[in-house]
């Protein structure tokens, strides 16, 4: 494949940089579209003399890879640190974070020192930001790049198998440009991707939507009782969610959760678990005055599931062996799962059928779509095209509508899928890892998983990706846990979470059994929703000052504070003069040498007296 470049100028309210678009001059088979080395992004960024010495020490440079998907590590990686290539024991669970195939780079793009990044990648030293940005939600393969921060290069390929390319086709859009500070960058990636329409799909949601759901509590041991339990005593006891959000007469989500189909991939009612089906359900639920929430999974298939048993030709198969193509792993489930091939007619029926009994038959109108990623798997389609191409055609599908039978409004949660390909379908996204109710789950950390379920992998994906929040998309950190019950987390570890979630991204949801909770627990609640009335109101971002550890910042400049996720005290050596603290976890250990001490696991909040 021979490519033909074009460069332009970006357009003049960005900061500086340049439109690189790549057209098809010959039709082949290499995706490389182009290669640079660390002074070409300099030219192209516009970057000065004393901006281009500050990225002379390789080691201080941080480098944000962007993510392939929701589940993929989100965070900046510094000096020498990198993510597993490999998964041990459960090979599996590679296809939850990976693009596949992005491990099998050319033989001059491998080793060690080449990361690999997608979508939105960028180059940080203190506060200056070098950004390539890929247009691929524009109807555009995705990107992938790689990044060698040893011999300083970067290259771009973009990832299409089975791709008829046509000539002077459109290969990719990139846009490399430069900006100083984090609001800056943010601003710059909003008026990239101009998401504004996108975003009022989902107003009625609220400015910062939330809820209950039933996952991190129940899991998927729920039935028609447990639903209506928690139903009827979301609105009685002193949680957060009437705290926050129906005592101040803001929209409120109720989403149940994994189990109430018969297995997954069949998206029957299981009439033991729920004997007068869902639609009882959600009528209440609208009675209650919530938004009705269901998950699904529309992608994917189980050997439990009668598509898999009598449609086999609906099931994805590999080209080696003409086997179902593993999806990935999943030890609620039936281990390994499949996906669908959605580049069939009749999957794309059976799809917009699925959304329509969803909404219209059983009456829930915000829909949770997980494990989109297993849409961009190749293998051998039905009809001919590549991933992305029957990716997008099955999103457009899943999300055509905005309303149900009644007239009320719609809204789509996408969880686990592409970033880059993704956006204009799901303006409202998970972007990061699951979480739980552990700090960690050290075993599967072992294994060398990146997308592994934890409190920890979702602070630091929710923190790494909150430059996306309003400018991408609204973002989804998952739930916050204030509960004791079936909880190992700390008060310190539950009032982190609450918090960089409500600041640093776009959705608060919440799995406690609300009429559960001890008075310890609402103590607790009553004080983080004191916090979120006290810190409403202004836009939060973070940077990486060391490893696990980050500075809080406000846009106002009213709000700062430090985010310590490490498991040691952090030392700062600045001084904290003329500060209210709103939330203060410093301490002074013996033997110190001066300078103020944060607590592991804990964030500390000031504001700037005038």
């Amino acid at each position: 494949m021979e490519i033909q470049k074009t460069i332009n100028a970006l357009p003049p309210d960005f900061l500086s940089g340049k439109r690189l678009h790549y057209a098809i001059k010959e039709t082949g088979d290499a995706n490389e579209i182009d290669l640079w080395s660390l002074e070409d992004l300099f030219d192209l960024a516009g970057l000065d003399q004393a901006d281009r010495a500050a990225f002379s020490d390789r080691d201080g440079i941080a480098v944000q890879c962007g993510g392939w998907q929701s589940w993929s590590a989100g965070w900046e990686l510094s000096g020498k640190e990198t993510l597993p290539k490999r998964v041990r024991l459960i090979p599996e669970l590679l296809k939850l974070t990976n693009r596949p195939g992005d491990t099998k780079a050319p033989a001059n793009r491998r080793g060690r020192n080449w990361l690999i990044g997608h979508f939105i990648m960028y180059l940080r030293a203190g506060d200056r930001y070098l950004c390539i940005a890929s247009s691929e939600g524009d109807g555009l393969p995705p990107v992938t790049f790689r990044i060698n921060r040893e011999k300083a290069l970067v290259s771009a390929e973009v990832y299409c198998p089975g791709k008829i390319w046509k000539e002077g086709e459109t290969a990719a859009e990139l846009s490399v440009f430069f900006a100083r500070g984090f609001f800056r960058f943010k601003d710059a990636l909003k008026k990239l991707y101009h998401q504004d329409e996108a975003f009022k799909t989902v107003n009625f949601l609220g400015a910062v939507p939330g809820g209950y759901e039933s996952w991190y509590n129940h899991y998927t041991a729920i039935n028609e009782k447990i639903i209506l339990r928690d139903l009827e005593s979301l609105g009685k006891t002193d949680n957060l969610i009437k705290l926050h959000y129906l005592d101040r007469q803001k929209p409120v989500v109720f989403q149940i959760d994994d189990g109430w189909e018969k297995a997954v991939g069949e998206w029957e009612i299981n009439a033991e678990r729920f004997p007068h089906g869902l639609a009882p359900i959600a009528e209440q639920i609208e009675e209650a005055g919530y938004i009705p929430g269901l998950w699904l999974a529309p992608f994917l298939v189980t050997r439990q599931s009668r598509i898999f048993l009598e449609k086999p030709e609906w099931v994805l198969r590999d080209g080696a062996r003409h086997k179902p193509v593993v999806a990935g792993f999943n030890h609620l489930w039936d281990n390994q799962y499949y996906c669908l091939d959605i580049s069939r007619d009749d999957v794309l029926d059976y799809l917009k059928a699925l959304i329509d009994r969803a909404m219209d038959e059983w009456g829930f109108r915000y829909l949770k779509l997980d494990f989109l990623y297993t849409g961009l798997f190749p293998g051998i389609f039905t009809n001919k095209g590549s991933p992305d191409e029957h990716y997008r055609r099955a999103c457009t599908v899943l999300t055509a509508r905005n309303s149900n039978a009644a007239g009320l409004p719609a809204a789509y949660l996408g969880c686990g899928l592409p970033l880059g390909l993704s956006y204009r379908h799901f303006p409202l996204s998970r972007i990061g890892a699951d979480t739980m109710g552990n700090w960690d789950w050290i075993m599967v950390k072992l294994l060398g998983h990146v997308g592994r379920p934890s409190a920890y992998i979702s602070l630091m994906d929710t923190i790494g990706r909150s430059f996306m929040n309003g400018a991408i998309y609204i973002n989804d950190p998952d739930v916050i846990f204030l509960r004791s019950s079936k909880c190992n987390l700390s008060v310190n570890e539950k009032e982190l979470i609450a918090l960089v979630n409500f600041l640093l991204a776009g959705q608060i949801m919440f799995s406690d059994n609300p009429h559960s909770l001890t008075e310890a627990d609402i103590a607790l609640t009553g004080r983080i929703a004191e916090l979120y009335h006290k810190l409403e109101g202004d836009e939060y971002g973070a940077v990486r000052i060391d490893r696990d550890v980050f500075r809080l910042e406000s846009r106002s400049g009213r709000t700062a504070g430090i985010i310590n996720l490490s498991g040691r005290a952090w030392r700062d050596k600045q001084p904290w003069d003329a500060v209210d603290f709103l939330i203060d976890h410093r301490y002074l250990p013996r033997n110190t040498q001066g300078g103020m001490f944060f607590a592991p696991h804990s964030i500390t909040i000031i504001q700037v007296k005038a």
